[in-house]
C-alpha cells in the first residue's frame, strides 16, 4: 500500500513554472501598442496648414520658398481662418499684412494673385484712395482727370486690375498728420506704367476697386492731352 501511494505521487501532474519577467514585458508591449495606437489617432484629427519660413513684408508675393507645412490641431473657428495646405502652397498671392517667421498663415492675409508688370509710386492722398481704406494686395483701377474745373474736363482709366503694393504714409514731420496717406506704390501693365506717370504729374490721380481683376485698361492715345 505504501509502494502504490508513492507510486502516485510520482506520476502527479506538475505545473509549469510562470516566468513572471514575462508576463510584465508582454503587458508592456501591449500598452506601448495601445498608446501609439491613440496617439495615431489624434494625428489623423490634424489638418496641414502653412507657416512662414521667415519674416514676409506686407506686398510680398509668395514663393513656394516662403511656407513651410506643418499640421495642426485646433478647434473648427480657428481652422476656418487659416490657409488649409491641401490644396497647395498659394504662390503668387500678395500678403495684405507682414507675416513673421513661423507665424501660420491666415485666409485674410492672402490678397489678389500678383500679376507680371512694372512697380510705380505715385503721390495720393486718403479722399483718392478709398478713404485711406486701402491695403497691399488689393487690387484697384487707376483713373486720371485732366484739365479739371475746365468745359474739357475728362475722366479715363490709365490702369485696370492694378495691384497695391505698399501704401506709403507720413510720419508727421514738418506739420503732416501722423500716419496720413501720402502715396501708393502700385504694379501696372508694363505698358500702362508710361501712361500712369503722365497722368500723375499732368492730371489728378483716383483709385477704385477694380472693376474686373487682371482686366487691361482699353485707353487710346488720343484721349490724352
Amino acid at each position: 500500500m505504501t509502494a502504490l501511494a508513492g507510486s502516485i505521487r510520482r506520476i502527479g501532474v506538475r505545473l509549469p513554472r510562470v516566468d513572471v519577467r514575462l508576463v510584465v514585458g508582454i503587458a508592456l508591449i501591449g500598452v506601448s501598442i495601445l498608446g501609439g495606437l491613440r496617439l495615431s489617432s489624434r494625428a489623423d484629427d490634424s489638418v496641414g496648414v502653412f507657416r512662414a519660413a521667415a519674416d514676409l513684408p506686407a506686398g510680398h508675393a509668395l514663393t513656394g520658398a516662403d511656407l513651410e507645412p506643418t499640421r495642426l490641431t485646433a478647434e473648427g473657428v480657428v481652422l476656418d481662418r487659416l490657409q488649409r495646405a491641401e490644396s497647395g502652397p498659394p504662390v503668387g498671392r500678395v500678403l495684405r499684412q507682414p507675416l513673421a517667421a513661423g507665424a501660420l498663415l491666415t485666409r485674410d492675409a492672402l490678397g489678389a494673385t500678383a500679376p507680371d508688370g512694372r512697380a510705380v509710386t505715385v503721390p495720393m492722398s486718403a479722399d483718392h484712395a478709398l478713404g485711406g481704406a486701402i491695403r497691399p494686395g488689393d487690387r484697384v483701377d487707376v483713373l486720371a482727370t485732366f484739365d479739371k474745373g475746365t468745359e474739357v474736363s475728362r475722366t479715363i482709366t490709365v490702369a485696370a486690375g492694378a495691384r497695391v503694393a505698399d501704401v506709403l504714409r507720413a510720419e508727421g514731420l514738418f506739420g503732416q498728420d501722423e500716419g496720413a496717406l501720402g502715396a501708393v506704390t502700385l504694379v501696372v501693365a508694363p505698358d500702362e506704367v508710361v501712361v500712369v506717370v503722365f497722368a500723375a504729374r499732368n492730371g489728378e490721380l483716383d483709385v477704385v476697386e477694380s472693376a474686373a481683376r487682371g482686366a487691361r485698361s482699353a485707353f487710346e492715345a488720343v484721349e490724352l492731352p
